[in-house]
This record gives C-alpha cells, sequence and structure tokens, in this order.
C-alpha cells in the first residue's frame, strides 16, 4: 500500500490524505521549466533589442545632424523597452522558481510528516497490545487515540501547506505587477512615422572615413580601445595593447597573464559552488559542463575578455549608446549595470572587480546562449571566423 493509502485507511485519516491531495499533483520540475522558458524569452528579446542598437550606433557613428540625432534618441527607446521586458520575465521566473522551491518542500514535508504518522500511529497500536488485559484498551479507544494523533498530525502539515501558500500568493502578485507594467514597454514607444527625424527638413550630414577614425580615437584617449558588451549594445573592438604574448585561440588572441587566468578560475570555481547551485537553479541555468581547470574553458572565456575589454579589469566604454543612456559597459567583460546586476551571484556584486565581472559575464552568455561554446564570437573564431561581440 502507498504512504497515502495507509493514512487514509485510519481513524480520522481523510483529515491528513485531504492535505497531501492538495500538493500530489503540484510539478515543481515542471514549474522550473516554464520559468527557464521566461528568463530565456527576456533574454532573447535583450538580446535582439542589443543587435538592433549596436546598428543604430553605427548609425550614430557614420551620421550627423539633427535628423540622425532624433534619430538615435528615438531607438533608444526599443532598447529600455527591451530591458524592462527582460526586468519583467526575469523577476517573474524568479518567483515561479520560489513557487517550485516551495511546493517541492511542502510535499517532502507532508510525506515525512506522513511517515512519522505512521510510525507513532505503530507505537500507539503496539502499546494497546501489551496492554490487552487492560479495561480501557479498547478497539474504540484505539481508534479515538489514532484519530487524535492523525488530527494532530493534519494540523501540522497544513502548517507545512500554509508556507508553500504564503510563497504562492506573494509570486502570483509580483507577477501581476510585472506583467502590468504596460508604460516602460514597447507599447509606451511613440509611433515612428510622427518623430523629427522624419521631417520635411531633413537633417542627415554623412561623417567622413577620417572624421570618424578622429572621433573614435579621441573618444579612447588616443588609443584603440575595447569594445562591446553583454547585455549592452556595442561590438567588440579590443585593444591587444595590454602586454601579453605568445597566442591562443587559433592565434588570433594573445596569451593571457597568469593573473588573468587566476581569475578566471576563482570566478568559476565560485560558480560552480555548492553555495551557488540553488542560485543557478532557480534561474534555470546549467554550467555542468564548466570546469574551472579545463584549458578550453579559460581560453574561451580569456577569448572574450581580451576582445571585449583587452584584459583591463578597469574598462569603461564612454562613448557607444550604452554611455549615451547612462549605463556604459563596463570591467573585463564589459557589461552594463543592469546586464550585471541581473547575472552576479550573491557576494560578488562590484561591477569592476575581475572576479565578479567574469562570473556576470559568463553567466550571461550560458543564459543567452547556452554555454561559452555558442557565444557569437567564440562560434565564429572556432570556426575559421574573426570574433563577434555578444
Amino acid at each position: 500500500m502507498s504512504l497515502r493509502d495507509q493514512i487514509a485507511a485510519l481513524a480520522q485519516g481523510k483529515k491528513f490524505t485531504d492535505v497531501m491531495d492538495k500538493v500530489k499533483d503540484a510539478d515543481p520540475g515542471e514549474i522550473r521549466r516554464i520559468a527557464s522558458r521566461w528568463t530565456a524569452s527576456g533574454n532573447d528579446v535583450l538580446g535582439n533589442m542589443n543587435v538592433l542598437a549596436g546598428d543604430v550606433r553605427r548609425v550614430d557613428d557614420w551620421w550627423r545632424g539633427g535628423s540622425a540625432d532624433e534619430f538615435v534618441s528615438y531607438m533608444a527607446a526599443y532598447g529600455k523597452a527591451g530591458q524592462a521586458l527582460d526586468d519583467a520575465l526575469v523577476s517573474c521566473a524568479g518567483s515561479l522558481n520560489d513557487v517550485a522551491d516551495a511546493l517541492e518542500k511542502a510535499k517532502k514535508d507532508v510525506d515525512r510528516l506522513g511517515g512519522d504518522l505512521l510510525k507513532q500511529v505503530g507505537d500507539i497500536r503496539t502499546a494497546y497490545a501489551k496492554a490487552e488485559n487492560d479495561p480501557d484498551a479498547t478497539e474504540a479507544n484505539l481508534n479515538r487515540d489514532i484519530g487524535a494523533k492523525v488530527s494532530s498530525f493534519a494540523q501540522s502539515a497544513q502548517g507545512r501547506l500554509g508556507s508553500a501558500e504564503t510563497v504562492m500568493s506573494t509570486a502570483l502578485s509580483n507577477i501581476n505587477k510585472q506583467l502590468g507594467k504596460d508604460a516602460n514597454l514597447f507599447s509606451g514607444i511613440r509611433f515612428a512615422g510622427k518623430q523629427d527625424f522624419v521631417a520635411d527638413k531633413v537633417g542627415w550630414i554623412p561623417v567622413s572615413p577620417e572624421e570618424y577614425r578622429r572621433t573614435v580615437l579621441a573618444q579612447n584617449g588616443g588609443q584603440n580601445g575595447g569594445g562591446g558588451s553583454p547585455g549592452g549594445y556595442g561590438e567588440g573592438g579590443g585593444t591587444g595593447t595590454y602586454g601579453y604574448t605568445g597566442t591562443s585561440s587559433g592565434g588570433t588572441t594573445p596569451r593571457p597573464k597568469a593573473e588573468v587566468v587566476e581569475w578566471i578560475k576563482e570566478a568559476l570555481t565560485v560558480i560552480k559552488s555548492p553555495e551557488m547551485a540553488a542560485v543557478l537553479r532557480k534561474r534555470g541555468i546549467d554550467v555542468s559542463d564548466l570546469d574551472p581547470n579545463d584549458p578550453k574553458d579559460i581560453e574561451r572565456i580569456w577569448t572574450v575578455i581580451f576582445h571585449e575589454s583587452g584584459g583591463n579589469p578597469s574598462a569603461i566604454n564612454r562613448w557607444d549608446i550604452n554611455a549615451q543612456n547612462g549605463v556604459p559597459s563596463q570591467g573585463l567583460m564589459q557589461t552594463i549595470p543592469p546586464t550585471f546586476n541581473a547575472h552576479s551571484l550573491p557576494g560578488h556584486k562590484q561591477i569592476l572587480e575581475p572576479v565578479d565581472n567574469i562570473i556576470a559575464g559568463v553567466l550571461y552568455t550560458y543564459s543567452r546562449y547556452g554555454d561559452m561554446g555558442r557565444h557569437p564570437g567564440i562560434a565564429s573564431i572556432e570556426s575559421g571566423g574573426g570574433y563577434r561581440p555578444y
């Protein structure tokens, strides 16, 4: 007989099985899969908006004039809407994961209480069997005592479900709140045909290649500065001037300094630590293939670092559209603050700290692409092409 059937056969057993039935069809695994799809959908939206904004940045690089400026200002709304939608979906996914955890714990707690109940009912029966000559050791009294025990356990089990119901109520309130934020999403963007950049008097002035080159050099302090950002809108450039010798990644990337390798190893160790397992599970991210001691993992992450920041942990991109929107890409892997905050881990919240930045950059890559090998730049290089930004 199943645990439920054994309890159902007891006096007052229905009180406990009614509690069991409330969660018997709950599927925490399916809830987590839905949460993972929501997170992936948000990341896809943000990724497409990042690609769009990268194209807008190139328009801004090569055109001046009132219409060009109005166009760039208008298109920035799409990036903000994409970020808002990603934030909402990730927040909702987090609420679903909270529900999954609460239901999983409630089911385990109720089953454990059911097992303890049967053990104590067995003890009651043993005591009555030993007191067979006691006039009070009747079948009626046995059922009375068993019923009281069942009722007590049922009350405890309901308390476990009460905690899960509180989590579900909080999650529902957050999801309703997040999905009601229409003002910051795409529906709030003004109609394109009525914007100043399509006025009768058009102001589009082309920028010459020489002027473009001088502008970029000036904005980067006279050096070829690093470029793009995960969750940002830029395009990786890399410096190639950070003092490295040797090559990796098919000869396209200098070999990293020892301290950079240690930063990468430390970041991967944090990501793979048991303390972070629950956090990553809630986010629906599988990092089982990562290994702090795998040269391939280290090489891939270093390749992204080199092309994004040149290996400079203090790098801040102050000239692309992210900077214009007040969220410049920063650090080794050039994350913008909203993306860093979304993908960082507890205790690792400093965007310019090398290890913290690598953690967020790697987890962003896994969240959006599935693993480091599918990062656009890595996939391109490993198939014989050049580096491509996030």
